[in-house]
Parts: structure tokens; sequence; C-alpha cells
């Protein structure tokens, strides 16, 4: 018979080229395609919830299984990044990623930037209400932060090219390194947003606290910075000391990080929308 995808002549089930599978009229049954549907669908739940068990509970090792060139087990790093992205915002309360536009013009740093007046002006421009535009800034927001979230991505394999230069990996490795750290970081927001933040608000039925953000804030920090040691010890191999310093920096910075992407946000709406 001949391959339907490449045209290799073969009698194998399988075709020893592309590894298209021997076609035949049968595939195209009601029984068929439930059958793979089903198989699909099994196999992929079955892939993902080993990628996030792994991913959890054994900080580098899908890093250092997928360069090392074991893949076959898990969701390759992209494809994983993007199923949970999408989880992530379907199923979060709060995104740690973008703020609603009463923040910008009310809270520290973000006054700093001038936010008030820029936003005065706008409105004036616009010819708008503060609460017409709120909504179509907090609209735009949501949007604007899911399209963009993928660059930290690059930026912190960037991060951690400079920070393990020495170690002679290639750049893909460490934006795999990177993609798993991002992932982490939208797994736990996920799960800190059910587990803390919603039994707080409804405890203190409130909003916002400034007391409960730092709280919050800092326990975040220290667990990235619990889980980056343990993650940058397996997939860097570095020593104790290395260790520690590089893990608590990044840790340390990713709320810093943050704010500067919110503002970012902030401009490319407010100028280009």
């Amino acid at each position: 018979m001949d391959c339907k995808s490449c045209g290799n002549d073969h009698l194998e089930n399988f075709c020893p080229e592309c590894g298209e599978k021997a076609f035949n009229t049968k595939l195209l049954s009601a029984k068929h395609f439930a059958e793979e549907t089903f198989e699909g669908l099994v196999h992929f739940d079955n892939k993902f919830f080993r990628t996030v068990k792994t991913l959890i509970t054994m900080p580098g090792q899908l890093s250092l299984d997928y360069t090392e060139g074991r893949r076959v087990r898990y969701m390759k790093p992209i494809p994983f990044f993007l199923v949970v992205s999408l989880l992530f915002f379907f199923l979060t309360i709060g995104n740690i990623f973008s703020l609603a536009l009463y923040n910008y013009v009310t809270y520290k740093p973000f006054t700093n930037y001038n936010t008030q007046g820029i936003v005065k002006d706008k409105l004036v421009q616009a010819k708008l209400s503060m609460t017409e535009y709120e909504q179509l800034f907090n609209e735009k927001m949501t949007a604007n932060s899911k399209e963009f979230i993928f660059i930290f991505i690059p930026f912190y394999g960037l991060v951690f090219f400079l920070l393990f230069f020495w170690k002679k990996h290639f750049f893909v490795e460490h934006l795999v390194f990177a993609t798993h750290f991002i992932t982490f970081i939208l797994l736990f927001s996920l799960a800190g947003a059910y587990l803390i933040g919603i039994p707080f608000y409804l405890i203190n039925k409130t909003q916002y606290s400034e007391h409960f953000d730092q709280f919050y804030s800092l326990f975040t920090v220290i667990c990235f910075g619990i889980y980056l040691i343990f993650a940058v010890h397996k997939f860097y191999r570095t020593n104790f000391f290395w260790t520690i310093l590089t893990s608590a920096s990044v840790a340390y910075t990713f709320f810093l990080f943050i704010q500067y992407y919110r503002m970012l946000l902030f401009f490319k709406i407010i100028w280009l929308s």
C-alpha cells in the first residue's frame, strides 16, 4: 500500500518513513471515531496530570528530563504552559498580572507615575466619564494581561541565562526552565486564589486590604524562593551558596517585574487604545 501522507510504498501497519497509520474505510466509522476521541482525551489527561504532579512535587525535574531527552511521559513545555494559562484565566478570581483602573489612580507606586493626571487627560480627550472609561479600561486590561503574559518566558529565559551563563547551557535550555517556572507561578496563583484569597475576602467582607496584600505578597515570595532553591539545584547543579543567592534574588524581584509589567499595560491601553 502507499502511505497517504508521504507516498511511501510499504506493508506495515505504520509507515516506517513518517509514522502514518495504515488507512482503511473502517477508520471512518462512528465507533472508531468515538474510541479514538476517548483514547486521545484519556492520554491527554494522563500526560497533563502527570506533568502537573512532577512540576509541583519535583522542582526542576521536568526541565532536566526535557533537556536530557526524556520527553515521552510529559507534555512539552510550551503546550503545557498554554493549557495552564487557559485554565488560569478561565478559573482564576484575581489576576496578579492585571489591575483595575481604580488601583492605578489610588495606590502607590502607581500614582508616582502621575497616573491620576494621565487618566484625567484621557477622559477629556475621549469625552467620557470616569465610570464609562473605567469599564472600558478594565476590559482591555483583562484581555491584554492574557495576551502578553508569554513575555515573561523569554524575559526569565534571559535572566537565567545571565545568572548561569558559566554553565554553558544552550539558550533554549534556559527557556525551558523559565517556561516551567512561569507555569508553576500560574498554578500557584490559581491555588492561592481559592485556598487563601477567597476565604479571606469572605471572612472580612472586603475586596481589598493593604495589610493582607503585603502579607500575601511576602508569603508568595517565600514560596517562590523555596521552590526555586530546589529547582535551580536540580537543573543547574549549582553549589549551596549560589543556589540560595540566585533563587532569593529571582523570587524577591518577581513582584517588582510584575509592577513594571502592569505599568507597561497601563500606558499601552491609555496611549494606544
